[in-house]
Protein backbone atom coordinates (compact mmCIF):
# COMPACT_ATOMS: atom_id res chain seq x y z
CA UNK A 1 0.00 0.00 0.00
CA UNK A 2 3.01 2.34 -0.20
CA UNK A 3 1.84 3.50 -2.96
CA UNK A 4 -1.76 4.71 -1.66
CA UNK A 5 0.57 6.31 0.97
CA UNK A 6 2.46 8.35 -0.99
CA UNK A 7 -0.24 9.69 -3.15
CA UNK A 8 -2.72 10.33 -0.16
CA UNK A 9 0.42 12.35 1.77
CA UNK A 10 1.22 14.31 -1.32
CA UNK A 11 -2.23 15.51 -1.56
CA UNK A 12 -2.25 16.94 1.69
CA UNK A 13 1.78 18.32 2.46
CA UNK A 14 1.43 20.03 -1.11
CA UNK A 15 -1.98 21.50 -0.10
CA UNK A 16 -0.47 25.41 0.26
CA UNK A 17 1.59 24.70 -2.67
CA UNK A 18 -1.16 23.92 -5.31
CA UNK A 19 -3.65 26.27 -3.86
CA UNK A 20 -1.19 29.47 -3.87
CA UNK A 21 1.49 28.76 -7.39
CA UNK A 22 0.75 31.10 -9.77
CA UNK A 23 0.99 29.69 -13.07
CA UNK A 24 0.03 25.77 -14.95
CA UNK A 25 3.40 25.60 -15.99
CA UNK A 26 4.84 27.06 -12.42
CA UNK A 27 2.95 25.29 -10.01
CA UNK A 28 6.40 23.30 -9.08
CA UNK A 29 4.73 21.40 -6.38
CA UNK A 30 2.22 19.75 -9.20
CA UNK A 31 5.75 18.34 -11.32
CA UNK A 32 7.23 17.93 -7.80
CA UNK A 33 3.89 15.51 -6.99
CA UNK A 34 3.65 14.01 -9.85
CA UNK A 35 7.50 12.55 -10.02
CA UNK A 36 6.91 11.15 -6.57
CA UNK A 37 4.84 7.77 -8.31
CA UNK A 38 7.69 7.52 -10.44
CA UNK A 39 10.44 8.16 -8.36
CA UNK A 40 8.66 5.18 -6.13
CA UNK A 41 7.88 2.82 -8.43
CA UNK A 42 10.99 2.50 -11.22
CA UNK A 43 10.81 -0.28 -13.48
CA UNK A 44 13.32 -2.40 -15.08
CA UNK A 45 13.83 -2.29 -18.60
CA UNK A 46 11.65 -4.92 -20.97
CA UNK A 47 10.97 -5.35 -24.88
CA UNK A 48 8.42 -2.71 -24.56
CA UNK A 49 9.30 0.12 -22.14
CA UNK A 50 6.58 2.72 -23.26
CA UNK A 51 3.46 -0.21 -22.27
CA UNK A 52 5.35 -0.86 -19.16
CA UNK A 53 5.55 2.66 -18.18
CA UNK A 54 1.99 2.25 -17.71
CA UNK A 55 1.49 1.09 -13.75
CA UNK A 56 -0.87 0.70 -11.32
CA UNK A 57 0.82 2.62 -8.83
CA UNK A 58 0.92 6.32 -10.74
CA UNK A 59 -2.38 5.29 -12.18
CA UNK A 60 -3.85 4.94 -8.00
CA UNK A 61 -1.79 8.76 -7.87
CA UNK A 62 -3.77 10.47 -10.19
CA UNK A 63 -6.65 9.32 -8.87
CA UNK A 64 -6.20 10.00 -5.66
CA UNK A 65 -5.52 13.55 -6.28
CA UNK A 66 -7.79 13.97 -8.96
CA UNK A 67 -10.42 12.75 -6.78
CA UNK A 68 -9.38 14.54 -3.17
CA UNK A 69 -11.17 16.96 -1.19
CA UNK A 70 -8.99 19.33 -2.26
CA UNK A 71 -10.75 19.30 -5.42
CA UNK A 72 -14.11 19.82 -4.17
CA UNK A 73 -15.75 17.51 -6.69
CA UNK A 74 -14.00 18.89 -9.84
CA UNK A 75 -17.00 20.83 -11.30
CA UNK A 76 -16.71 23.04 -13.97
CA UNK A 77 -16.18 26.92 -13.61
CA UNK A 78 -14.45 26.26 -10.15
CA UNK A 79 -11.55 26.40 -8.52
CA UNK A 80 -11.86 22.57 -8.11
CA UNK A 81 -11.91 21.80 -11.36
CA UNK A 82 -9.37 24.44 -12.68
CA UNK A 83 -6.36 22.81 -10.36
CA UNK A 84 -7.68 19.96 -11.62
CA UNK A 85 -7.07 21.28 -14.95
CA UNK A 86 -3.41 22.30 -14.26
CA UNK A 87 -2.56 18.90 -12.66
CA UNK A 88 -3.41 17.68 -16.11
CA UNK A 89 -1.06 20.53 -17.84
CA UNK A 90 1.69 19.94 -16.19
CA UNK A 91 2.05 15.74 -16.89
CA UNK A 92 1.19 16.71 -20.09
CA UNK A 93 3.78 19.04 -20.40
CA UNK A 94 5.81 16.38 -18.78
CA UNK A 95 5.26 13.44 -20.86
CA UNK A 96 6.73 16.05 -23.54
CA UNK A 97 3.59 17.02 -25.56
CA UNK A 98 3.09 20.11 -27.00
CA UNK A 99 0.58 23.17 -26.02
CA UNK A 100 -1.75 24.10 -28.86
CA UNK A 101 -2.95 27.28 -27.57
CA UNK A 102 -1.76 30.86 -25.66
CA UNK A 103 -3.04 32.22 -23.25
CA UNK A 104 -3.78 36.21 -22.47
CA UNK A 105 0.25 36.75 -22.14
CA UNK A 106 0.84 35.11 -25.57
CA UNK A 107 3.11 32.24 -23.58
CA UNK A 108 2.00 28.54 -24.73
CA UNK A 109 -1.18 27.16 -23.22
CA UNK A 110 -2.73 23.51 -22.75
CA UNK A 111 -5.93 25.24 -22.26
CA UNK A 112 -8.64 25.33 -24.68
CA UNK A 113 -10.70 28.44 -22.81
CA UNK A 114 -14.46 28.11 -23.15
CA UNK A 115 -17.16 30.49 -22.29
CA UNK A 116 -19.99 29.35 -21.01
CA UNK A 117 -23.59 31.03 -20.68
CA UNK A 118 -26.86 30.47 -19.09
CA UNK A 119 -30.01 30.23 -21.81
CA UNK A 120 -33.53 30.12 -21.69
CA UNK A 121 -36.17 29.82 -24.57
CA UNK A 122 -38.05 33.24 -23.67
CA UNK A 123 -41.77 33.53 -23.72
CA UNK A 124 -42.11 34.74 -27.41
CA UNK A 125 -40.69 31.29 -28.07
CA UNK A 126 -43.78 29.44 -30.54
CA UNK A 127 -44.41 26.76 -32.42
CA UNK A 128 -47.77 25.97 -34.62
CA UNK A 129 -48.76 24.46 -37.78
CA UNK A 130 -50.70 25.13 -40.86
CA UNK A 131 -53.17 22.09 -42.61
CA UNK A 132 -54.49 23.42 -45.66
CA UNK A 133 -55.65 27.08 -44.85
CA UNK A 134 -56.25 26.54 -41.30
CA UNK A 135 -53.70 27.53 -38.88
CA UNK A 136 -53.04 25.95 -35.26
CA UNK A 137 -51.02 27.54 -33.03
CA UNK A 138 -49.60 25.84 -30.47
CA UNK A 139 -49.23 26.55 -26.26
CA UNK A 140 -45.92 25.86 -24.92
CA UNK A 141 -46.36 24.04 -21.67
CA UNK A 142 -49.31 23.01 -22.46
CA UNK A 143 -49.45 21.07 -25.86
CA UNK A 144 -45.69 20.87 -26.21
CA UNK A 145 -42.33 21.39 -24.66
CA UNK A 146 -38.93 22.07 -26.50
CA UNK A 147 -35.59 20.85 -25.60
CA UNK A 148 -32.84 22.16 -27.13
CA UNK A 149 -29.61 20.03 -27.67
CA UNK A 150 -27.28 20.67 -30.47
CA UNK A 151 -28.57 24.86 -31.29
CA UNK A 152 -26.15 27.12 -31.79
CA UNK A 153 -27.86 29.06 -29.53
CA UNK A 154 -28.74 31.77 -31.78
CA UNK A 155 -32.44 32.75 -32.71
CA UNK A 156 -34.58 30.49 -34.70
CA UNK A 157 -37.47 31.50 -37.30
CA UNK A 158 -38.46 28.61 -39.35
CA UNK A 159 -41.57 27.54 -41.38
CA UNK A 160 -41.11 24.33 -43.19
CA UNK A 161 -42.79 21.43 -44.84
CA UNK A 162 -41.86 18.55 -42.69
CA UNK A 163 -40.48 15.26 -42.78
CA UNK A 164 -42.66 12.39 -41.47
CA UNK A 165 -40.43 9.41 -40.48
CA UNK A 166 -43.02 6.69 -39.14
CA UNK A 167 -41.65 5.20 -35.61
CA UNK A 168 -38.20 6.43 -36.37
CA UNK A 169 -36.88 2.97 -36.03
CA UNK A 170 -33.77 2.13 -38.56
CA UNK A 171 -33.55 -1.66 -37.96
CA UNK A 172 -32.38 -3.09 -41.26
CA UNK A 173 -31.04 -6.15 -40.72
CA UNK A 174 -34.59 -7.10 -38.60
CA UNK A 175 -37.22 -5.75 -41.85
CA UNK A 176 -38.07 -2.66 -40.68
CA UNK A 177 -36.28 0.98 -41.78
CA UNK A 178 -38.13 4.11 -41.72
CA UNK A 179 -35.26 5.89 -42.95
CA UNK A 180 -34.93 3.57 -46.40
CA UNK A 181 -34.73 5.60 -49.14
CA UNK A 182 -35.93 8.93 -46.97
CA UNK A 183 -33.90 12.01 -47.42
CA UNK A 184 -34.46 13.90 -44.07
CA UNK A 185 -30.94 16.36 -43.97
CA UNK A 186 -31.35 19.73 -42.59
CA UNK A 187 -35.14 18.92 -42.72
CA UNK A 188 -38.07 18.77 -39.66
CA UNK A 189 -39.08 15.40 -38.69
CA UNK A 190 -42.43 14.16 -37.16
CA UNK A 191 -42.37 10.81 -35.55
CA UNK A 192 -44.71 8.85 -33.60
CA UNK A 193 -43.87 6.35 -30.59
CA UNK A 194 -44.25 2.70 -30.79
CA UNK A 195 -43.70 -0.52 -32.48
CA UNK A 196 -44.93 -1.52 -35.56
CA UNK A 197 -47.83 -4.25 -36.03
CA UNK A 198 -49.26 -6.39 -38.33
CA UNK A 199 -52.57 -8.74 -38.25
CA UNK A 200 -52.10 -8.32 -34.14
CA UNK A 201 -48.65 -9.47 -34.30
CA UNK A 202 -45.55 -7.39 -33.75
CA UNK A 203 -43.27 -7.33 -36.94
CA UNK A 204 -39.65 -6.61 -34.77
CA UNK A 205 -38.41 -9.68 -32.41
CA UNK A 206 -39.74 -9.35 -29.25
CA UNK A 207 -36.52 -7.69 -27.49
CA UNK A 208 -36.65 -5.12 -29.72
CA UNK A 209 -40.57 -4.55 -30.10
CA UNK A 210 -40.39 -4.34 -26.25
CA UNK A 211 -38.00 -1.51 -26.65
CA UNK A 212 -39.14 0.22 -29.46
CA UNK A 213 -42.77 0.45 -27.44
CA UNK A 214 -42.19 2.96 -25.54
CA UNK A 215 -40.30 6.65 -25.41
CA UNK A 216 -38.34 6.24 -22.48
CA UNK A 217 -36.44 3.11 -23.49
CA UNK A 218 -36.02 3.40 -26.69
CA UNK A 219 -35.24 7.31 -26.95
CA UNK A 220 -31.64 7.35 -27.48
CA UNK A 221 -32.14 4.69 -30.70
CA UNK A 222 -34.71 7.01 -32.59
CA UNK A 223 -32.86 10.07 -31.45
CA UNK A 224 -29.53 8.69 -32.77
CA UNK A 225 -31.37 7.54 -35.87
CA UNK A 226 -32.51 11.13 -36.42
CA UNK A 227 -29.62 12.81 -35.83
CA UNK A 228 -27.73 10.77 -38.12
CA UNK A 229 -30.07 11.54 -40.71
CA UNK A 230 -29.68 15.46 -40.12
CA UNK A 231 -33.15 16.28 -38.74
CA UNK A 232 -32.75 19.31 -37.28
CA UNK A 233 -35.99 19.46 -35.42
CA UNK A 234 -37.35 16.35 -33.96
CA UNK A 235 -40.93 16.41 -33.31
CA UNK A 236 -42.37 13.17 -31.10
CA UNK A 237 -45.68 12.79 -30.97
CA UNK A 238 -45.95 11.28 -27.39
CA UNK A 239 -47.71 7.81 -26.76
CA UNK A 240 -50.01 7.69 -23.74
CA UNK A 241 -47.55 6.41 -21.42
CA UNK A 242 -44.94 9.33 -21.95
CA UNK A 243 -48.01 11.72 -22.19
CA UNK A 244 -48.81 10.35 -18.23
CA UNK A 245 -44.91 11.89 -17.30
CA UNK A 246 -45.96 15.48 -18.77
CA UNK A 247 -45.43 17.43 -15.93
CA UNK A 248 -41.83 15.86 -15.39
CA UNK A 249 -41.31 16.17 -18.63
CA UNK A 250 -42.52 20.29 -18.92
CA UNK A 251 -40.04 21.16 -15.92
CA UNK A 252 -37.20 19.50 -17.32
CA UNK A 253 -37.71 21.35 -20.62
CA UNK A 254 -38.23 24.78 -18.57
CA UNK A 255 -34.79 24.42 -16.94
CA UNK A 256 -32.15 27.09 -18.18
CA UNK A 257 -29.64 25.19 -19.84
CA UNK A 258 -25.62 26.13 -20.33
CA UNK A 259 -24.03 25.95 -23.54
CA UNK A 260 -20.70 27.02 -24.49
CA UNK A 261 -21.11 31.12 -25.61
CA UNK A 262 -20.84 31.34 -29.86
CA UNK A 263 -19.78 35.48 -30.03
CA UNK A 264 -22.14 36.19 -32.72
CA UNK A 265 -24.50 33.50 -33.73
CA UNK A 266 -25.47 33.79 -37.22
CA UNK A 267 -29.50 33.31 -36.78
CA UNK A 268 -28.70 32.79 -41.23
CA UNK A 269 -26.75 29.52 -40.87
CA UNK A 270 -28.18 26.05 -40.66
CA UNK A 271 -29.42 24.76 -37.86
CA UNK A 272 -27.24 21.46 -37.02
CA UNK A 273 -28.41 18.44 -37.08
CA UNK A 274 -30.98 17.74 -33.65
CA UNK A 275 -31.01 21.18 -32.86
CA UNK A 276 -33.99 20.82 -31.45
CA UNK A 277 -36.47 18.04 -29.76
CA UNK A 278 -40.50 18.73 -29.41
CA UNK A 279 -42.24 16.87 -27.31
CA UNK A 280 -45.81 17.15 -27.94
CA UNK A 281 -49.17 15.73 -26.19
CA UNK A 282 -51.26 13.64 -28.91
CA UNK A 283 -54.17 15.65 -28.59
CA UNK A 284 -52.65 19.05 -29.66
CA UNK A 285 -51.23 16.83 -33.12
CA UNK A 286 -54.76 16.56 -34.22
CA UNK A 287 -54.56 17.52 -37.97
CA UNK A 288 -50.73 17.19 -37.77
CA UNK A 289 -50.81 13.35 -38.39
CA UNK A 290 -54.49 13.49 -41.00
CA UNK A 291 -53.40 10.75 -44.03
CA UNK A 292 -51.68 8.80 -41.44
CA UNK A 293 -53.68 5.60 -40.76
CA UNK A 294 -51.89 4.29 -37.68
CA UNK A 295 -53.81 3.98 -34.16
CA UNK A 296 -51.39 5.45 -31.54
CA UNK A 297 -52.58 2.53 -28.96
CA UNK A 298 -52.03 -0.34 -31.09
CA UNK A 299 -49.31 0.41 -33.42
CA UNK A 300 -52.17 -0.88 -36.41
CA UNK A 301 -52.18 0.69 -39.51
CA UNK A 302 -50.29 1.91 -42.62
CA UNK A 303 -47.85 5.02 -43.43
CA UNK A 304 -45.64 5.99 -45.89
CA UNK A 305 -43.02 8.35 -44.89
CA UNK A 306 -41.73 11.26 -46.63
CA UNK A 307 -42.94 14.95 -47.02
CA UNK A 308 -46.06 15.95 -45.35
CA UNK A 309 -47.77 17.37 -48.14
CA UNK A 310 -50.39 19.91 -47.13
CA UNK A 311 -48.64 20.41 -43.99
CA UNK A 312 -46.52 23.55 -43.23
CA UNK A 313 -44.68 23.94 -39.85
CA UNK A 314 -44.05 27.13 -37.91
CA UNK A 315 -41.33 27.27 -35.44
CA UNK A 316 -39.52 30.49 -33.78
CA UNK A 317 -37.17 30.67 -30.99
CA UNK A 318 -35.84 33.45 -28.78
CA UNK A 319 -33.64 32.97 -26.06
CA UNK A 320 -32.67 35.06 -22.71
CA UNK A 321 -28.85 34.74 -22.51
CA UNK A 322 -26.79 35.79 -19.52
CA UNK A 323 -22.49 34.89 -19.55
CA UNK A 324 -21.66 32.25 -16.97
CA UNK A 325 -18.05 31.09 -16.68
CA UNK A 326 -14.78 30.13 -18.34
CA UNK A 327 -13.80 26.29 -17.98
CA UNK A 328 -11.50 25.10 -20.20
CA UNK A 329 -10.25 21.43 -21.54
CA UNK A 330 -7.11 20.61 -21.43
CA UNK A 331 -5.10 19.71 -24.82
CA UNK A 332 -2.33 18.13 -25.53
CA UNK A 333 -0.62 17.23 -29.03
CA UNK A 334 1.97 14.42 -29.82
CA UNK A 335 2.96 15.15 -33.40
CA UNK A 336 3.22 12.24 -35.31
CA UNK A 337 6.27 10.88 -37.56
CA UNK A 338 5.05 10.36 -41.05
CA UNK A 339 5.52 13.28 -43.29
CA UNK A 340 2.03 12.70 -44.83
CA UNK A 341 -0.02 10.90 -42.28
CA UNK A 342 1.05 13.44 -39.49
CA UNK A 343 -1.48 15.51 -40.41
CA UNK A 344 -4.17 12.86 -39.45
CA UNK A 345 -4.95 12.80 -35.91
CA UNK A 346 -6.11 10.33 -33.07
CA UNK A 347 -8.00 12.07 -30.41
CA UNK A 348 -7.98 10.37 -26.66
CA UNK A 349 -10.57 12.00 -24.33
CA UNK A 350 -11.96 11.44 -21.11
CA UNK A 351 -13.91 13.94 -19.09
CA UNK A 352 -11.96 15.57 -16.35
CA UNK A 353 -15.02 17.29 -14.47
CA UNK A 354 -17.97 15.96 -11.89
CA UNK A 355 -20.55 17.23 -9.78
CA UNK A 356 -18.95 19.31 -7.06
CA UNK A 357 -20.32 20.04 -3.48
CA UNK A 358 -24.09 19.11 -2.89
CA UNK A 359 -25.65 20.09 0.13
CA UNK A 360 -22.25 20.32 1.84
CA UNK A 361 -20.94 17.05 0.54
CA UNK A 362 -18.11 16.66 -1.71
CA UNK A 363 -18.91 14.15 -4.61
CA UNK A 364 -15.22 12.87 -5.14
CA UNK A 365 -16.23 11.36 -8.66
CA UNK A 366 -13.33 8.76 -8.31
CA UNK A 367 -14.32 6.16 -10.99
CA UNK A 368 -16.36 9.49 -12.76
CA UNK A 369 -14.46 10.23 -14.31
CA UNK A 370 -10.96 10.48 -12.25
CA UNK A 371 -10.24 7.00 -13.38
CA UNK A 372 -10.72 7.63 -16.80
CA UNK A 373 -8.80 10.96 -16.57
CA UNK A 374 -5.82 9.19 -15.15
CA UNK A 375 -5.51 6.94 -17.94
CA UNK A 376 -5.89 9.38 -20.30
CA UNK A 377 -2.71 10.73 -18.60
CA UNK A 378 -0.92 7.91 -18.02
CA UNK A 379 -1.53 6.81 -21.93
CA UNK A 380 -0.25 9.67 -23.48
CA UNK A 381 3.02 9.24 -21.25
CA UNK A 382 3.36 6.27 -22.80
CA UNK A 383 2.60 7.06 -26.39
CA UNK A 384 5.21 10.07 -26.03
CA UNK A 385 7.61 7.49 -25.82
CA UNK A 386 7.01 5.57 -28.77
CA UNK A 387 4.97 7.80 -30.81
CA UNK A 388 3.14 6.66 -34.06
CA UNK A 389 2.99 7.90 -37.70
CA UNK A 390 -0.14 9.80 -36.90
CA UNK A 391 -0.72 12.40 -34.81
CA UNK A 392 -2.40 12.42 -31.02
CA UNK A 393 -4.04 14.50 -29.40
CA UNK A 394 -4.92 14.01 -25.64
CA UNK A 395 -7.99 15.60 -24.19
CA UNK A 396 -9.58 16.49 -20.70
CA UNK A 397 -12.52 17.48 -21.41
CA UNK A 398 -14.87 20.28 -19.34
CA UNK A 399 -18.75 19.86 -18.47
CA UNK A 400 -19.41 16.60 -19.78
CA UNK A 401 -21.74 16.09 -16.40
CA UNK A 402 -23.63 19.67 -18.05
CA UNK A 403 -24.43 17.25 -21.03
CA UNK A 404 -21.53 17.21 -22.75
CA UNK A 405 -20.36 20.54 -23.70
CA UNK A 406 -16.51 20.45 -23.29
CA UNK A 407 -16.55 17.71 -25.94
CA UNK A 408 -19.45 19.83 -28.14
CA UNK A 409 -17.00 22.72 -27.96
CA UNK A 410 -13.80 21.06 -28.60
CA UNK A 411 -15.86 19.09 -31.81
CA UNK A 412 -17.14 22.41 -32.87
CA UNK A 413 -13.81 24.20 -32.57
CA UNK A 414 -11.27 21.99 -32.69
CA UNK A 415 -7.47 22.89 -33.17
CA UNK A 416 -6.57 20.96 -36.28
CA UNK A 417 -9.08 20.34 -39.63
CA UNK A 418 -12.41 18.18 -38.11
CA UNK A 419 -11.91 16.43 -41.32
CA UNK A 420 -8.63 15.06 -40.33
CA UNK A 421 -9.78 13.72 -36.85
CA UNK A 422 -9.78 10.07 -37.90
CA UNK A 423 -10.76 8.34 -34.57
CA UNK A 424 -12.03 9.35 -31.12
CA UNK A 425 -11.18 6.81 -28.35
CA UNK A 426 -13.19 7.86 -25.20
CA UNK A 427 -12.66 6.50 -21.59
CA UNK A 428 -15.92 7.22 -18.93
CA UNK A 429 -15.64 5.24 -15.66
CA UNK A 430 -12.93 2.36 -16.10
CA UNK A 431 -12.97 1.47 -12.15
CA UNK A 432 -15.58 -0.06 -10.48
CA UNK A 433 -17.39 -3.38 -10.74
CA UNK A 434 -20.51 -2.92 -12.05
CA UNK A 435 -23.45 -5.35 -11.34
CA UNK A 436 -23.80 -6.54 -14.88
CA UNK A 437 -19.94 -6.55 -15.98
CA UNK A 438 -18.32 -7.27 -13.01
CA UNK A 439 -14.49 -7.95 -13.33
CA UNK A 440 -14.82 -6.79 -17.24
CA UNK A 441 -14.72 -3.78 -19.09
CA UNK A 442 -16.63 -2.54 -22.20
CA UNK A 443 -14.72 -1.35 -25.64
CA UNK A 444 -17.54 -0.59 -27.89
CA UNK A 445 -17.22 1.22 -31.70
CA UNK A 446 -19.76 3.97 -33.11
CA UNK A 447 -22.07 3.11 -35.78
CA UNK A 448 -19.93 4.86 -38.00
CA UNK A 449 -17.29 1.84 -38.70
CA UNK A 450 -18.36 -0.23 -36.34
CA UNK A 451 -17.26 -3.57 -37.78
CA UNK A 452 -13.55 -2.13 -38.39
CA UNK A 453 -13.27 -0.78 -35.14
CA UNK A 454 -14.40 -4.06 -33.19
CA UNK A 455 -11.55 -5.91 -35.35
CA UNK A 456 -9.45 -3.43 -34.41
CA UNK A 457 -9.75 -3.80 -31.04
CA UNK A 458 -10.19 -7.74 -30.66
CA UNK A 459 -6.85 -7.53 -32.68
CA UNK A 460 -5.25 -5.16 -30.27
CA UNK A 461 -6.17 -7.23 -27.39
CA UNK A 462 -5.39 -10.22 -28.63
CA UNK A 463 -1.59 -9.24 -29.09
CA UNK A 464 -0.39 -8.64 -25.96
CA UNK A 465 -2.73 -6.20 -24.09
CA UNK A 466 -5.29 -9.11 -22.58
CA UNK A 467 -7.94 -6.91 -20.90
CA UNK A 468 -10.89 -8.42 -19.95
CA UNK A 469 -13.41 -7.54 -22.56
CA UNK A 470 -17.13 -8.50 -22.53
CA UNK A 471 -18.65 -8.33 -25.65
CA UNK A 472 -22.73 -8.62 -25.51
CA UNK A 473 -23.36 -5.15 -25.62
CA UNK A 474 -21.25 -5.17 -29.08
CA UNK A 475 -23.36 -8.38 -29.95
CA UNK A 476 -26.75 -7.28 -28.61
CA UNK A 477 -29.77 -6.06 -29.80
CA UNK A 478 -29.22 -2.11 -29.29
CA UNK A 479 -25.50 -1.10 -29.00
CA UNK A 480 -25.56 1.97 -29.78
CA UNK A 481 -28.21 2.84 -27.04
CA UNK A 482 -24.81 2.76 -24.78
CA UNK A 483 -21.72 3.46 -27.32
CA UNK A 484 -23.14 7.25 -27.54
CA UNK A 485 -23.26 8.07 -23.86
CA UNK A 486 -20.93 10.37 -23.26
CA UNK A 487 -17.96 12.35 -24.68
CA UNK A 488 -17.87 10.56 -27.81
CA UNK A 489 -21.27 11.55 -28.74
CA UNK A 490 -20.06 14.79 -30.00
CA UNK A 491 -17.38 13.45 -32.03
CA UNK A 492 -19.84 10.93 -33.38
CA UNK A 493 -22.59 13.99 -34.65
CA UNK A 494 -19.57 14.98 -36.44
CA UNK A 495 -19.49 11.76 -38.55
CA UNK A 496 -16.03 10.79 -36.62
CA UNK A 497 -15.70 7.30 -35.81
CA UNK A 498 -15.26 6.53 -31.95
CA UNK A 499 -14.71 4.02 -29.59
CA UNK A 500 -16.08 4.17 -26.08
CA UNK A 501 -14.21 2.31 -22.80
CA UNK A 502 -15.90 1.92 -19.66
CA UNK A 503 -17.37 -0.18 -17.02
CA UNK A 504 -20.79 0.17 -18.01
CA UNK A 505 -23.22 3.13 -17.12
CA UNK A 506 -24.70 3.49 -13.12
CA UNK A 507 -23.96 0.96 -11.04
CA UNK A 508 -22.66 1.43 -7.38
CA UNK A 509 -21.72 4.83 -5.91
CA UNK A 510 -22.83 6.93 -9.24
CA UNK A 511 -22.87 10.35 -8.67
CA UNK A 512 -22.75 9.65 -4.83
CA UNK A 513 -20.50 11.23 -2.48
CA UNK A 514 -19.16 7.68 -1.81
CA UNK A 515 -17.41 7.47 -4.94
CA UNK A 516 -14.12 8.12 -3.72
CA UNK A 517 -10.51 6.44 -4.39
CA UNK A 518 -10.66 3.50 -1.82
CA UNK A 519 -13.54 1.97 -4.01
CA UNK A 520 -11.28 1.81 -7.12
CA UNK A 521 -10.41 -1.46 -8.67
CA UNK A 522 -7.25 -0.28 -10.01
CA UNK A 523 -6.63 -2.85 -12.50
CA UNK A 524 -9.37 -2.59 -14.27
CA UNK A 525 -8.31 0.84 -15.09
CA UNK A 526 -4.55 -0.69 -15.27
CA UNK A 527 -6.26 -2.75 -18.23
CA UNK A 528 -8.37 0.01 -19.56
CA UNK A 529 -5.01 2.49 -19.67
CA UNK A 530 -3.22 -0.68 -21.55
CA UNK A 531 -5.60 -0.70 -23.89
CA UNK A 532 -5.93 2.76 -24.74
CA UNK A 533 -2.76 3.00 -25.65
CA UNK A 534 -2.76 -0.08 -27.72
CA UNK A 535 -5.65 1.05 -29.66
CA UNK A 536 -4.52 4.46 -30.68
CA UNK A 537 -0.76 3.18 -31.46
CA UNK A 538 -2.62 0.61 -33.75
CA UNK A 539 -5.07 3.23 -35.06
CA UNK A 540 -1.62 5.61 -35.44
CA UNK A 541 0.43 3.09 -37.44
CA UNK A 542 -2.03 2.00 -39.66
CA UNK A 543 -1.03 3.05 -43.31
CA UNK A 544 -4.86 3.31 -44.36
CA UNK A 545 -8.12 3.35 -41.84
CA UNK A 546 -11.22 3.07 -43.35
CA UNK A 547 -13.70 3.41 -40.30
CA UNK A 548 -15.55 6.65 -41.64
CA UNK A 549 -16.64 4.03 -44.69
CA UNK A 550 -17.93 1.61 -42.40
CA UNK A 551 -14.40 -0.23 -41.05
Amino acid sequence: MKQEYLGETAIHTNRSCLVNAPTPLGRFCLVVFGLLGSAACGQAQVADPALESITEAELRDHIFFLASDLLEGRDAGTPGYQLAAEYAAVHLGQAGLEAMYSDSSGAPSYFQQIQFATSTLSDETSLGFTVGNENRPLRRGEDYVIQEFLASGADRNAVETPVFLGYGIEEPDLGWNDYEGLDAKGKMGVMIVGAPVRNGDPVLPAEQDELYRGLQQSANARFQAAMNHGVTTLIVILDAGSAGLWELIKSQASAPSIRPMVDTPDPDAPAPAFSELVLMKPEAAGGLLAGIDVNLHTGEGEYTTGPMEGIQISLETRHDVDPGYSSPNVVGLLPGTDSVLKDEYIVVTAHLDHVGVRNGEVFNGADDNASGSAAVLEAAEAAAMSPGKRSMLFVLLTAEEKGLLGSMAFANNPPVPADQIVLNINLDMVGRNSPDFPDVLLAMGSENGRAGLLDMIRSVNDSGINAPLDWRLNEGPDPHNHVQRSDQMSFMQKGIPAILITRGFMGPDYHEPTDVPATINYEKVFHATRLTFGIASEAANRDVLSFRSGG
